[in-house]
C-alpha cells in the first residue's frame, strides 16, 4: 500500500472500525468484574494470562475481598494457579496499600494517580479509566499491538507510541471499542500464528493481506 496521508489513514480507519463492529457486535473486556477495584486487580492478574483462567480466579476471590483494605492480606496460595503469581501478589497487596493509604481506599479516575500504583503502567491504567470509568483510551495489549502495525495504522514497535499513532486516526468516542475489536479480532480471524485471510472481513483495507 503506497504511503499514506493522515486524511487517508483516519479514513480507512473509520471503515476497518465499521466493518469490525459488523463482525464482532458483541466486542467488550473480557475480564468480569463489578467495581474499578476488581477490575483494578484482574487486569494485574491478567498481565501474560488467559482472561478465563482469570476469571476462574478472581470469581471466588471477589466474593470475599471487597474492600482495598481485604486486598493488602492476599495470599500467594489464593492466586497460584496463574503465571508469576508470587509478583502478582505482591504488586496487588502494594496497589491496595496505596489505595489505602493515598486515595482513601478509593481507585482513582486520572492517568498519573494510577500510574503511582504498583503493577500498573499505562496498559493497565487505560484499560481502567476505559472500562471503570468510562474514558476514551486507547489499551495497547498484544492483539492491537499486533493488528494496528498489521493494518498498517502504526509503524512502531513501542506500545507507548503505538498508544499514540492510535490516538491520531482513531477517532476519539471510538477508541475504546477500536481497542475491544481488535482483541476480538484478533483471536477469532486475524490469529497471530496463522490469520484467516480469505474469511477477514477488512481484509481489502488491509495492507497484509496474505502476508503471514
Amino acid at each position: 500500500m503506497a504511503r499514506e496521508s493522515l486524511e487517508a489513514k483516519q479514513a480507512r480507519c473509520r471503515r476497518i472500525i465499521t466493518a469490525l463492529r459488523r463482525t464482532h457486535p458483541d466486542a467488550k473486556l473480557a475480564l468480569e468484574f463489578s467495581s474499578p477495584l476488581e477490575l483494578l486487580v484482574a487486569l494485574i492478574l491478567a498481565a501474560q494470562a488467559r482472561d478465563d483462567l482469570v476469571n476462574a480466579v478472581t470469581a471466588d476471590l471477589f466474593k470475599k475481598r471487597l474492600s482495598a483494605e481485604d486486598w493488602m492480606r492476599l495470599r500467594e496460595s489464593e492466586v497460584g494457579k496463574i503465571n508469576f503469581y508470587r509478583n502478582k501478589t505482591r504488586s496487588i497487596r502494594g496497589a491496595a496499600r496505596v489505595l489505602v493509604e493515598k486515595f482513601g481506599s478509593q481507585v482513582p479516575r486520572t492517568m498519573e494517580e494510577l500510574l503511582t500504583l504498583p503493577g500498573v503502567g499505562r496498559k493497565t491504567a487505560n484499560a481502567v479509566l476505559a472500562n471503570a470509568f468510562g474514558q476514551p483510551a486507547i489499551i495497547v495489549d498484544t492483539h492491537v499491538w499486533r493488528l494496528s502495525r498489521r493494518l498498517g495504522l502504526t509503524n512502531e514497535d513501542d506500545q507507548d507510541e503505538i498508544e499514540t499513532d492510535l490516538a491520531k486516526v482513531v477517532p476519539r468516542e471510538d477508541w475504546t471499542r477500536f481497542c475491544h475489536l481488535l482483541q476480538f479480532h484478533g483471536r477469532r480471524v486475524c490469529r497471530a500464528k496463522k490469520p484467516n485471510c480469505p474469511a477477514c472481513s477488512v481484509n481489502k483495507l488491509c495492507p497484509k493481506i496474505g502476508v503471514k
